[in-house]
């Protein structure tokens, strides 16, 4: 079989990439082929994505990996979920699109709640109500700027729009429009009743795809450009990133069944495929939401802290002097006693950054709880609380899907840190399989192998399994684990009450 050589656009809210996956017919081998920093820029007290500096990027790499490949097969593009752009009735972009955290959303707050509750919203949508979703964005939009309802003709989620201006194409991935907030729950179309109760458009909302599409060539003068072959394709293929890693993981129907994902990294997503998305009141009052498969199944999952408070804790201690790699921070962890003390890493203390450890032990505190000694003992105190996290939230999705779970699939750069793994499979007591670290960048080369009908669907688990090596960690016998588990669910009560923020250091005079 010949080699299909394809083109993975891996997009982040802190850097981008393209990574190549050529496919013999029996694995997929991938290459990265260029890097760039992605970062918001802030502008006027806004903050926007450089756009215009994205596009050149892929374009650069796009260059690079023709000079390495010699001729691309096809590419396809994968971001966070939400953000989106606006085009005018010319398609043209007509400004640079917000990041997710930008506060325009906070001034229109109360009048969003006013027209969509947070329940009515999940009951309609099947997401959870947050200031970053898209529906929130574009009312803020929308109040602030009456000139979008005139001059506005399309609105396309950030890998829709990068394929547009590639290919002058414009459609939506049904996995990204799933986290917008604007989906009809029933159908998975786009809600007509929530766009005109937020005064959006909803002319502004074209075709959903399901499953992947052909968009198009390149742009003749971008083909040309770039000298890429003519016969290049650009994929519209599993635009969220979550998405694309759970199309990557080597399970089967049946294994769907009764596995847990975890997508391991700064933050954490975990959760289980679902035929249909659930709207119950147990998974509302979980905070679970729902969001779509590639192949128009569900996710029904929850975003927690991740890995983020252990970065926190190393950059906070290398500034002080020391350079503290995960490295060493995971060794010392390991040889550190429990103290079985535990921190809810959910918490609004801990979303912000600097003076993480101050935080932590201001936490233990508050709720009563004993002091790390060391700081092996508090990085322990740290991952056996996400643990503990991933244990509830695994609880939570088995009582809204009335269906258990037996084991835990993790992946994404987390699975690096071998005792959060230990302690994920040990205090869930469930076995763990890890892997791939790449996982989205994975998912988006299948996606593309599918709509080429390079690949069955029935034959992905199958490469997956030979295209990457993935570990299992068996759980070892943790005592008086379900009275640890009980401290854990009081703790995160007791927490209720400790300050979203630490009061300011006071100066020396």
């Amino acid at each position: 079989m010949a080699i299909t050589n394809l083109i993975a656009v891996d997009l982040g809210a802190s850097s981008g990439r393209l990574i190549s996956g050529q496919f013999d017919g029996d694995q997929i081998h991938l290459k990265e082929q260029f890097r760039f920093s992605n970062q918001s820029v802030a502008v006027n007290g806004h903050l926007y994505w450089d756009y215009l500096k994205i596009f050149q990027e892929i374009k650069y790499g796009l260059a690079i990996a023709r000079r390495d490949l010699g001729r691309i097969d096809g590419m396809s593009i994968d971001t966070w979920g939400v953000d989106y752009g606006i085009l005018s009735q010319r398609g043209e972009l007509l400004f640079a699109p917000h990041s997710y955290r930008d506060s325009r959303t906070d001034a229109v707050k109360k009048a969003f709640y006013q027209r969509m509750s947070p329940c009515k919203l999940f009951l309609e949508t099947g997401n959870q109500a947050a200031m970053i979703n898209t529906n929130v964005q574009l009312f803020a939009d929308v109040t602030r700027y009456p000139f979008l309802l005139t001059e506005g003709a399309d609105v396309l989620m950030m890998p829709n729009l990068i394929g547009y201006f590639f290919t002058g194409v414009k459609q939506t991935d049904f996995t990204i429009a799933s986290t917008s907030g604007l989906l009809d729950v029933a159908n998975r179309d786009w809600d007509e009743a929530v766009l005109h109760k937020l005064g959006i458009p909803r002319s502004w909302f074209g075709q959903l795809v399901t499953g992947g599409a052909v968009l198009g060539p390149l742009r003749p003068e971008i083909q040309a450009e770039l000298q890429l072959n003519e016969d290049m394709q650009v994929i519209n293929g599993v635009g969220h990133d979550t998405a694309a890693a759970v199309l990557a993981l080597p399970l089967t129907p049946e294994d769907w069944q009764q596995t847990a994902f975890i997508s391991c990294g700064t933050w954490s997503i975990i959760g289980r495929k679902t035929a249909k998305p659930i709207v119950s009141l147990a998974a509302a009052d979980a905070g679970l939401t729902n969001e779509g498969c590639f192949d128009g199944s569900n996710r029904l999952l929850q975003n927690v802290t991740g890995l983020w408070i252990v970065q926190e804790l190393q950059r906070e201690w290398s500034y002080q002097g020391e350079m503290v790699d995960f490295g060493k921070m995971t060794a010392e962890s390991q040889a550190a006693e429990s103290l079985h003390s535990y921190i809810d890493p959910n918490h609004p203390l801990f979303t912000g950054p600097s003076r993480m450890e101050e935080k932590i032990e201001a936490f233990l505190h508050q709720t009563g709880q004993p002091l790390p000694q060391s700081r092996g003992q508090l990085v322990r105190t740290v991952l056996e609380s996400l643990a503990m996290t991933y244990r509830q939230t695994i609880f939570n999705l088995e009582q809204a899907a009335e269906m258990p779970l037996t084991k835990i699939h993790m992946f994404g750069g987390g699975i690096q840190n071998q005792l959060l793994v230990q302690l994920t499979a040990d205090l869930t007591q469930m076995p763990v399989s890890a892997g791939p670290i790449e996982a989205s960048v994975t998912g988006n080369i299948v996606s593309q192998l599918l709509v080429l009908k390079k690949l069955a669907p029935e034959d992905v688990a199958a490469t997956m399994k030979r295209s990457y090596t993935v570990s299992t960690i068996q759980p070892q016998a943790v005592p008086d684990l379900d009275a640890h588990f009980k401290a854990f669910q009081q703790m995160v009560e007791k927490g209720k009450a400790v300050a979203a923020e630490l009061p300011p250091k006071m100066e020396a005079k």
